[in-house]
Order: C-alpha cells, then structure tokens, then sequence
C-alpha cells in the first residue's frame, strides 16, 4: 500500500513504503511494474547518480540510441526527474530501465496521489 501524497508541510513528503532499487548492466532491459489497479494514480519520483546514462520508458521497451544518431521513441525519456520534477503512473503500468553504462543504478518511490 503506497502512502497518501499530501503536500501540507512545505513542498515536503514522507518516506514512501513503496520503494524499488535496480541496478542496471549494459544493454540489458529491467522492467517494474506499478502494484495496484489501473485506478490507482502514483506519483513517481527516480533517482540516479548524476552521472548514470539511464533511459525509462512507459509500458514499453525503451532502447538507447546508437552513437552519432537521434532517437524519437515516445515515452522514452532520458533520466526522467533528474531535475526534481515528478512524473505520474497508473497501477498495472510497467517502467523499463536501459542504460548504455557498465553499470548504473535508479531508485523509484512511489506516492499515491489522493483523489
């Protein structure tokens, strides 16, 4: 059960008892899914060390680009929220973490928004 997001103390939130840590290899694709049902909305915040090449991708595969080319697959974001920002999921979603690094570790906290 995910904790209630409720933003009452200043832009600060409480630990969230829904939490994954995955560590990534090269190339190789790792997936989470969001628990609950489809009517359950969370707020997802990433972590990754500020020098981690990570890819997350929403419901789908995410791949990383190849040198000297651009990518354009939609919903694949090259670390999502490493600016602070949050970003939204549904139960039953599935994030996939790629990354081109020998190695690179992301944590996710989940927070569900009340409604």
């Amino acid at each position: 059960m995910a904790i209630s997001y409720n933003s009452n103390y200043d832009e600060t939130v409480p630990f969230s008892d829904v939490c994954e840590q995955i560590g990534l290899l090269v190339g190789v694709a790792q997936s989470y899914t969001v628990p609950g049902p489809a009517t359950a909305r969370y707020s997802v915040r990433f972590g990754y060390n500020s020098t981690s090449n990570v890819f997350v991708r929403l419901n789908t595969a995410g791949t990383v680009p190849p040198g000297g080319t651009t990518g354009s697959q939609p919903y694949n974001e090259f670390r999502p929220g490493c600016d602070g920002s949050k970003r939204y999921v549904s139960g039953g979603d599935v994030l996939y973490f790629i990354t081109p690094d020998a190695s690179a570790y992301v944590g996710i906290s989940l927070m569900q928004v009340a409604g």
